[in-house]
């Protein structure tokens, strides 16, 4: 009895191989692309530690707090891209005057004047965190208003308050 190879055209096995190459190719590019979007939405830069930081940070008064007129367009949160430094923000269109109101919100709620290089600025103890408020005018997509944030670290903290403030 004699077996027989079951037929396979001259240079199959090197097509599959090339195939199957490419295939692997493929799934590994796709795989990285998808991880990479997955990164950058749930991550966004946080450790752990930092990560916990935000809904807390998110939840302070002062940031739903805005003066009469002001509406909110904006609500963001997560840790700067280049540094873990969790925060919380929000956009509010304005036309009007929001310094005094938050100096004078700010202050009512606890925070200190912080002498920040530009801007407005305060600091507090915040989840066992040094916090930073800052409010400051600012342009979106042609609708003016500011922006009102508060960053953290549990590390030393700049002097000038930097990134933070």
């Amino acid at each position: 009895m004699t077996l027989s190879r079951p037929m396979t055209p001259p240079g199959a096995p090197a097509r599959v191989r090339k195939t199957v190459v490419a295939l692997v190719a493929v799934a590994l590019v796709a795989g990285g692309l998808g991880w990479t979007a997955i990164g950058s939405v749930t991550a966004s830069g946080c450790r752990a530690a930092e990560q916990d930081l935000v809904p807390v940070l998110a939840a302070e008064p002062i940031l739903a707090a805005h003066p009469a007129g002001a509406v909110q367009r904006a609500r963001h949160g997560g840790c700067f891209p280049d540094d873990p430094f969790p925060y919380a923000s929000r956009f509010y269109e304005s036309g009007g005057d929001f310094t005094a109101f938050y100096a004078r919100a700010a202050v009512q709620e606890g925070w200190r004047p912080f002498p920040a290089a530009e801007g407005v600025c305060y600091t507090k103890a915040i989840g066992g965190a040094t916090a930073f408020l800052s409010v400051a005018a600012h342009e979106a997509g042609g609708v003016r208003g500011y922006d009102i944030g508060i960053a953290a670290t549990r590390e030393p903290a700049p002097e000038d308050g930097g990134l933070l403030c």
